[in-house]
């Protein structure tokens, strides 16, 4: 299995239903860098799906999260095994 640290920019919502200009250009310029930590259970041109646990008793992924290849940044292996 690889174990691997994404680097990626995720969409988001502004925390309060109204903002002002200042807000908006502010919230517009600061994208949100998201940091994933897991096994990479596949990836392709389309997505990256990161596993965080592996039931080796079962054969199961668990607390799987599939992120559009677009959004990613960065994809570093950390450890690379059976």
């Amino acid at each position: 299995m690889t174990l691997v640290l994404l680097t990626w920019t995720d969409a988001s919502d502004h925390n309060e239903t109204w903002a002002s200009a200042e807000e908006a250009a502010a919230f517009s310029a600061a994208p949100s860098l998201i940091r994933s930590a897991g096994f990479l259970v596949s990836k392709t041109d389309k997505y990256v799906t990161l596993g965080g646990d592996w039931d080796e008793t079962d054969q199961n992924w668990g607390r799987l999260t599939k992120i559009p290849a677009g959004m990613v940044k960065e994809l570093r292996t950390v450890y690379e095994g059976d």
